[in-house]
């Protein structure tokens, strides 16, 4: 069974749309603001149960709950941007 990380996903996702880019940009000039992103997540966690949302939702979670998984999650969707054909 493959287990896929929800940073891989999350990044395949931005990057198969297209929003690679603008999501790097989003999240280095957000980075210092993840604290406070993380509890609007935990928040909004009803809503999202609600909406049919929760998986994407607690994906953006945990990856919110440190820098590293920011780090890795930025580093994924760097490799996938450049591995994907122009």
């Amino acid at each position: 069974m493959n287990v896929v990380a929800p940073h891989q996903r999350i990044a395949k996702e931005l990057v198969q749309r297209g929003l690679g880019t603008p999501a790097v940009f989003f999240i280095e000039a957000f980075k210092p603001f993840s604290l406070v992103a993380q509890q609007t997540l935990y928040a909004t966690t009803p809503l999202a149960a609600m909406s049919g949302l929760s998986p994407w939702h607690k994906d953006l979670t945990s990856i919110f709950e440190s820098r590293e998984n920011l780090e890795e999650l930025l580093l994924e969707m760097e490799r996938l941007m450049e591995a994907e054909p122009r």
